[in-house]
C-alpha cells in the first residue's frame, strides 16, 4: 500500500506540473515579426476525400509573406493524386506543387518534399486537417533567432457520437502532456499535423535519417534530433486562434491501430519519454484496484486520493480542451476512469507484440 501512495503522490506532481505548464504556455507573448518565404508540405497517403476541405482552408490563410504547398502522394491506393491536380487547376491562384515520394513511408514523402521546397521554414501538417487563417502567421511569428522548431495545437472536430468524445477526451491528455512539458521548455511530443522547423536544421540533422525503419514518429524523432543538435531551440506555438483540427476515427479498430502505431515507437524514445510512459503505465494498472478498495472499504486516506486524482484530471482535462478549442465530455471523461487503464494497457502490448495496419499497409511489432 505504501508503494501505491507513493506512486499517487507522484502523479499528483506530474498532474500539478502538466497544468502549470499549459498555464505558461497560456501566459507566453509572440515575439517576432518575420515573414520568410514558407513552405508547408503535406505526405498523403489515399486522402482523396479530404484535400478539398485541407487546400480551401489554406486559401483563407492571412500570412503577409509568400508561401507555397507541397502535397507529396506516397503511393496512394486511391485517386489522390488525380484530386490533387484538379484542385491544383482549380486553385490557380495558390502556389501548389504536386510530387510523388522517392521512396515509401511517411518520412520519405516528407522528405521529398524538404528537399523540393524552396521555403527558409517547413511547416508541415496532415491531408485530414483544416487549419485556421492564422495558422502559418502564428507558426512562423513564434520563430526568432534562436528557435529552430516551434511545436503546434491539435485539436479533434468531435462529433454526436460517443466514440468521438472519448476519443477527444483521450486526445487532449496527448496535448496536455505535450503543451505542459513544452510549457517548461522541455520537449517531449509533438504532433506532425501542425509543426515547423527551420530547413537548414532539418537538413544538419539528417532529417529522419537513424529512425527510418519505424513507421511512425516522425514528428517526435525530428524535434529530439533537432533539441540535441540545438539546444533551447525548441518552442510551442504562441496561444491563440492557430490550432490545427483533425478528424476523429472512424471505428474502434482504426482507432487502436491508429494509437498502437503511436505507441510502437517507445523503444527508440529518449530516456525521459520512456520514464514517463512507464510511469503512466503502472499507475493505470494500479488505479481500478485502487479505487475498488477505496470504495468497498471507505477508507478517508484512500477515498480522498481517488476523488483528488479525478480533480486534478479533470482540471487538467478541461484547461487542456478549452486551449486546443475542443469540446469536452463529462461523461466521456468519467467513463474513461473505468476504461482508460485496461485501454493503456491493450495498447501497449500490442504496440511491441502484434503491430497494427494503417492506410492499406500491415505494419509488424518490431522486435
Amino acid at each position: 500500500m505504501v508503494i501505491a501512495l507513493s506512486i499517487f503522490v507522484l502523479y499528483f506532481i506530474f498532474l500539478l506540473l502538466l497544468i502549470s505548464g499549459l498555464l505558461r504556455w497560456r501566459k507566453k507573448k509572440s515575439l517576432s515579426q518575420i515573414t520568410p518565404f514558407v513552405s508547408v508540405v503535406v505526405a498523403m497517403r489515399n486522402e482523396a476525400l479530404n484535400l478539398q476541405t485541407l487546400i480551401a482552408s489554406l486559401t483563407k490563410q492571412n500570412y503577409t509573406g509568400l508561401w507555397e504547398l507541397i502535397l507529396v502522394d506516397d503511393h496512394s491506393q486511391d485517386n489522390t493524386m488525380q484530386v490533387s491536380q484538379i484542385l491544383k487547376h482549380q486553385y490557380a491562384n495558390l502556389n501548389l506543387t504536386v510530387l510523388t515520394s522517392s521512396g515509401h513511408g511517411k518520412k520519405k514523402a516528407l522528405t521529398t518534399g524538404v528537399e523540393h521546397a524552396t521555403g527558409e521554414i517547413i511547416l508541415t501538417t496532415d491531408a485530414d486537417c483544416e487549419l485556421p487563417p492564422d495558422w502559418i502567421a502564428d507558426m512562423v511569428s513564434s520563430f526568432d533567432a534562436n528557435i529552430q522548431l516551434v511545436v503546434g495545437a491539435v485539436s479533434l472536430k468531435t462529433n454526436a457520437t460517443l466514440l468521438s468524445k472519448l476519443q477527444a477526451v483521450e486526445f487532449a491528455s496527448v496535448m496536455a502532456t505535450g503543451l505542459g512539458m513544452l510549457g517548461w521548455g522541455k520537449p517531449l511530443m509533438c504532433n506532425g499535423a501542425s509543426l515547423a522547423y527551420r530547413k537548414s536544421a532539418f537538413m544538419q540533422v539528417g532529417g529522419y535519417v537513424g529512425n527510418e525503419h519505424i513507421p511512425s514518429g516522425d514528428d517526435e524523432f525530428l524535434m529530439r534530433k533537432i533539441a540535441d543538435e540545438f539546444p533551447s531551440s525548441i518552442r510551442v506555438v504562441k496561444f491563440g486562434n492557430n490550432i490545427c483540427f483533425t478528424k476523429p476515427a472512424a471505428a474502434v479498430s482504426e482507432f487502436f491501430d491508429q494509437r498502437i502505431r503511436w505507441a510502437g515507437k517507445w523503444r527508440a524514445n529518449t530516456w525521459l519519454a520512456k520514464l514517463i510512459a512507464v510511469f503512466v503505465f503502472v499507475f493505470q494498472v494500479i488505479w481500478l484496484p485502487v479505487m475498488a478498495i477505496a470504495f468497498f472499504t471507505q477508507s478517508p486516506l484512500l477515498l480522498t486520493g481517488v476523488l483528488f486524482k479525478i480533480l486534478l484530471e479533470f482540471i487538467l482535462l478541461m484547461l487542456a480542451s478549452k486551449s486546443i478549442q475542443q469540446q469536452f465530455s463529462l461523461l466521456a471523461f468519467l467513463l474513461l476512469q473505468i476504461f482508460y487503464p485496461p485501454y493503456v494497457v491493450v495498447v501497449a502490448l500490442a504496440s511491441q507484440l502484434i503491430g497494427y495496419r494503417w492506410k492499406g499497409r500491415e505494419v509488424l511489432a518490431s522486435r
